[in-house]
């Protein structure tokens, strides 16, 4: 238990009125008073008769005695019972301020900005260490145990509250306990000011060891973030399986009935040769279309990475569009090894190029198109740029071909950066870690 300054200042006002040298003044002033005021009093009603004198004053002396003892009677009494509400305060107010510490869940501090001491109780005694309960240059010892990424911000927000008149001041860092760990604490202080120069001096509060419940937060912030990913992959697996059923339904039925179609028109026996060119142009359409579901087959269908890899995937992509689209597309992979990947960032990575592949064929008007990947220090790079129109960034709005390519990096952490201006192409950056 620990001394409160108010105690303190009860005791030195007690010791204003020490009693013994407050009755021995009394006495001495009633003394002083007694022996001038009765000889002058015996001799007058005396009248020079020393019989009558001599008896006047042993009469006087019994009375001195009586009243003065009295009147010394009276005020003891009153010291006393002025000690015994004094001695009853002081138990009461430390009594108050022990259940005070002992209910208090965190560590205490009562700072006097004047002398730079600070009085703590027993559990903030495990932030600062060193058997004392009183504290010296309390507040620069104090900032020395507050995490360096927080100290700069605590320091700010303590100015700014004192500056500011605020009253009450609230925050939030790491703090250095006596096992070398630090604590996420949470940090409540009264500021006391002067009444007429409102400025801060003294500093009462509670330290609060919140670790426990950040940690907590963070758990569940994981578990929450874990449970997306989790959604995410389901619908990314579940949108690849409709995208599959499509492809081998258009592969296998549409595009069959349209090679019997063909089929039928090349038999067909022709009556009126006007119809030859009608037909032909039938004929041709068929051939189209077939080719366009073949594309649009091979397009959605996901590969299949047992049977080739990504990087064979990405040339039979860019081998797909050059058969439709005069453009320049080179794949580099020279410091990337897709043995570190899992099926489903193999499948990732495919899908970001084809996304954006696609965004620069119907767009850009681009002439060439770069394609980098690499993996280095468990981080997969990937960057794809195009020599197109470009477009402004502060204008950008996010199409659905970004927003994919983000939804599908949400599973993996995975960053994605843009550079492009008008008319100076477009730079598609996206990493994520293995």
């Amino acid at each position: 238990m620990y001394s409160h300054p108010n105690l303190l200042k009860l005791r030195s006002d007690v010791s204003k009125f020490c009693p013994a040298l407050l009755i021995t003044g009394i006495y001495l002033t009633i003394s002083i008073i007694w022996i001038l005021w009765s000889d002058a009093l015996a001799e007058k009603l005396a009248h020079n008769n020393s019989a009558l004198l001599v008896e006047l004053q042993n009469q006087k002396g019994i009375a001195f005695v009586l009243l003065s003892s009295l009147l010394l009677f009276m005020i003891s009494h009153s010291l006393y019972k002025r000690l015994r509400h004094s001695n009853k305060s002081k138990t009461t107010l430390e009594q108050k301020f022990e259940a005070l510490n002992v209910a208090a869940r965190g560590g205490m501090i009562d700072y006097d900005t004047e002398t730079k001491t600070a009085i703590i109780n027993e559990k903030m005694s495990f932030f600062m260490p060193g058997g004392r309960q009183r504290i010296e240059n309390f507040f620069q010892r104090f900032l020395e145990r507050i995490h360096k990424a927080d100290i700069a911000r605590v320091r700010s927000e303590f100015e700014m509250a004192n500056e500011t008149g605020q009253n009450v001041w609230t925050t939030e860092y790491r703090l250095l306990g006596v096992d070398g760990i630090y604590y996420s604490v949470l940090s409540s202080l009264f500021l006391i000011r002067d009444t007429e120069t409102n400025k801060t001096h003294r500093l009462i509060g509670e330290i609060q060891d919140i670790t426990q419940l950040r940690n907590l937060q963070a758990e569940y912030y994981n578990q929450q973030l874990k449970h997306k990913q989790r959604l995410a992959s389901t619908i990314i697996k579940a949108q690849e399986n409709e995208r599959n059923r499509w492809a081998e339904e258009l592969h296998d039925n549409v595009s069959q009935l349209l090679t019997v179609v063909n089929l039928y028109l090349s038999n067909t026996e022709v009556i009126k040769e006007k119809n030859i060119s009608m037909i032909s142009k039938a004929k041709q359409m068929v051939t189209e279309a077939q080719q366009e579901i073949r594309m649009l087959s091979a397009t959605i269908k996901p590969p299949q990475f047992s049977l080739m890899t990504l990087q064979q995937s990405i040339e039979k992509l860019i081998a797909d569009i050059n058969r439709v689209k005069n453009i320049s597309i080179v794949l580099i992979t020279t410091d990337f090894n897709e043995s570190e990947l899992k099926d489903e960032q193999l499948l990732m990575i495919y899908r970001i190029v084809q996304e954006q592949l696609n965004n620069i064929i119907k767009y850009a008007e681009a002439t060439q198109i770069k394609i980098t990947l690499q993996t280095k220090n468990d981080e997969v790079g990937i960057v794809i740029y195009d020599d197109g129109n470009g477009f402004d960034k502060n204008q950008m709005k996010t199409g659905l071909g970004f927003r994919n390519i983000q939804s599908r990096l949400q599973l993996y952490n995975g960053q994605m950066d843009v550079e492009s201006a008008a008319g100076k192409g477009c730079k598609l950056s996206v990493s994520f870690h293995i």
